[in-house]
């Protein structure tokens, strides 16, 4: 291999405006990865029926429609024309993937780290066109593709992160804003990692007035239940009587808004995970609250009002405006990045951390392979950190710390996470000799899509649900935590459920999309979300039996008025609970692991601790590798900070 040491290739903020002047950022970002490799001048593979011809194909989140155009011996142009995928991950593949295919005429080209299924939709419609055009398809696949390149790469830094998801990014601009140099290592050809297919919510504890909404009479029912809830469970009295004295003394002031509090936060917790003692402390409520100022005064918009969302029940969740899922988090931050003034921040795409370089007791950098074939050896004099996220699609980590479930080490779950939640980063950290535990729990959602395991085709209100079974009947208490929603829905014919909402209780906001921010015309048009005038014409389009359907739905509708326990112990129907008049909707659902919530070990500073709990000098990690889910790690913006520099 040819050495090569010295001056990057190229910084964060070049690549954005590069991006930008271009119009084209995601193909810049992700495509190339880290630098352009050398191109195979094409040969004439096929002859076609000149023309344009269209077809689809399954990708990871919905069906993707393709145009492609081809002369008498060319393929002249590849475009996706229609999809539902997450926006940066699909427009990084077409970009990439259309580009090669022209520039190549083959159809032997990469598929795009990250969005392997989105590659391959589109790879595999454009093999359709050509068959339709009369072209050689197998002759397209042997045909001429990117050389790999055959060299290594020394960075210096201060500070190296594996991964550029929320954890890995928002800890890469908090050190920089430090004045600290730091590199990225991501695998995949965009930033963003679980948070661009997550719903982006955030519980935002103590929120001002002007996000809460007004209270209403089955809130007040539910604090009382909660409250009930906290006492059988073991909660110290005098922390429920300290609560239940501040949300008496918040509406004697004469509030009409919704009461919160950290400590009705910690006291909600306790009950939603069973344990008491998590009762005692203020700090997740302190970090989310930290969280949501943290994105805001970085340039996200949060939505009002507060909403009650699956498993938190308590309107406290709110996500960015306009945008769906968590891209809106990215969008902001990467343009804060794009306008910032601190020191170099740069990300090496596409590339994959493949192991910690440890000398003399300490790990001092990371080594990394490029989908372009560079090898990068990265030195980092400050300390190394595991951003990686956590373990939802290994099969190996699965069985080895959830072995409760039954997951076979052997096969793949569902699972909502974008591609690549392998556990690199346990790997990495237990091979220098890191504790890896388990807190005997991961987190499954109940409503993953079950043919795409995505979370953003829900057209209803996921706080406050009905839901049935195939059979047309309920089947659980819909407000329970997710965990125990998903265990329910393991147990329904073909692991198949449905959230029912009318247009009073769907989550169809005024710009036409839903709570996650996806346009609701496209999730109808595209099938992965039911419409209908009449509750016998939802039936058929879900085929479910329309009498069960209705039986039901009269049941559910007495219960939502009747102010006591259902016959799944259900207490809580908010206003809007009740189907009543038409359109009606249907989002299909059924079990995917969503988050782990157990992996390294560290301390307060992050520092990741060995089995004896003394910390690896120079290895740090945060977020979902080491059980701290999605977005709260923001709330520990200064904790990295000081962990890291000391």
């Amino acid at each position: 291999m040819q050495e090569i040491t010295g001056e990057r290739l190229i910084g964060r903020r070049t690549f954005l405006q590069l991006g930008a002047a271009a119009g084209m950022t995601a193909f810049i970002l992700g495509s190339t990865g880290c630098s352009p490799m050398a191109v195979t001048a094409p040969e004439k593979s096929s002859s076609f029926t000149p023309g344009t011809y269209t077809a689809q194909a399954r990708g990871k989140q919905s069906l993707v429609t393709v145009e492609v155009t081809v002369g008498e011996d060319a393929i002249e142009a590849v475009e996706v024309t229609n999809h539902c995928e997450s926006e940066r991950i699909a427009n990084t593949a077409i970009a990439a993937i259309a580009t090669d295919i022209v520039e190549l005429q083959s159809l032997a080209v990469d598929t795009v780290s990250g969005a392997t299924l989105t590659s391959m939709a589109i790879l595999s419609a454009v093999k359709d066109c050509i068959g339709q055009a009369d072209g050689d398809v197998a002759a397209l696949e042997n045909a001429a593709s990117r050389e790999k390149k055959d060299v290594t790469e020394t960075i210096e830094t201060e500070v190296a992160i594996i991964g550029a998801g929320a954890a890995g990014l928002t800890s890469a601009i908090a050190l920089s804003e430090q004045g600290t140099d730091v590199v990225v290592m991501e695998k995949c050809g965009f930033i963003g990692g679980s948070m661009l297919v997550s719903g982006g919510r955030l519980q935002y504890p103590e929120a001002p007035l002007e996000f809460r909404q007004e209270t209403t009479e089955p809130m007040r029912r539910l604090f009382a239940e909660v409250m009930e809830r906290a006492r059988a469970l073991g909660v110290k009295e005098e922390r429920v009587t300290f609560v239940e004295d501040q949300y008496e003394k918040w509406y004697a002031e004469g509030n009409t808004k919704t009461f919160d509090s950290d400590e009705y936060y910690a006291v909600l917790g306790a009950v939603g995970f069973g344990n008491p003692l998590a009762a005692e402390t203020t700090t997740d409520a302190v970090a989310a609250r930290s969280t949501c100022e943290w994105v805001t005064a970085h340039g996200v918009e949060l939505e009002k009002p507060l909403l009650g969302i699956m498993g938190f029940s308590w309107p406290r969740s709110t996500h960015p405006v306009g945008k769906p899922a968590g891209e809106g988090y990215v969008d902001a931050l990467e343009d804060y990045i794009e306008k910032s003034t601190f020191p170099a921040l740069e990300i090496l795409f596409s590339t994959s951390a493949q192991e910690l370089i440890m000398e003399n007791g300490k790990v001092v950098g990371v080594k990394g392979l490029c989908d372009d074939g560079t090898a990068y050896e990265v030195r980092a004099s400050k300390g190394v950190i595991l951003a990686t996220g956590g373990y939802t699609d290994s099969p190996k980590w699965l069985a080895r710390l959830q072995p409760q479930y039954g997951f076979d080490a052997e096969e793949s779950v569902h699972s909502v996470a974008p591609a690549g939640h392998t556990g690199d980063g346990l790997d990495m950290a237990e091979q220098v000799g890191a504790s890896v535990s388990s807190l005997g729990e991961v987190m499954l959602n109940p409503y993953a899509h079950p043919d795409y395991h995505i979370v953003g085709h829900i057209i209803g209100d996921t706080g406050n649900p009905l839901v049935i079974n195939k059979e047309g009947k309920r089947f659980m208490n819909e407000t329970a935590k997710r965990t125990d929603l998903a265990l329910a829905v393991m147990e329904q014919t073909d692991q198949l459920c449905y959230i029912i909402a009318c247009d009073q209780n769907s989550n169809i906001m005024p710009n036409g999309r839903n709570f996650d921010g996806e346009p609701a015309e496209a999730l109808f048009e595209n099938g992965l979300a039911y419409r209908a005038d009449t509750l016998d014409e939802l039936a058929t389009q879900i085929d479910v039996p329309a009498d069960a359907l209705k039986k039901t739905i009269e049941e559910y509708n007495a219960a939502c008025v009747a102010g006591k326990p259902d016959e799944f112990g259900r207490t809580y129907f908010e206003e809007t609970a009740p189907i009543v008049d038409g359109p009606f909707y249907a989002s299909p659902g059924t079990w995917a692991v969503l988050i782990t919530v157990d992996g390294l070990t560290v301390d307060e500073g992050f520092k990741v601790l060995d089995d004896g709990g003394q910390p690896i000098p120079g290895l740090f990690a945060v977020g979902e590798v080491c059980g701290q889910p999605c977005l709260q790690i923001l709330g520990y913006g200064d904790a990295v900070v000081a962990g890291v520099l000391g």
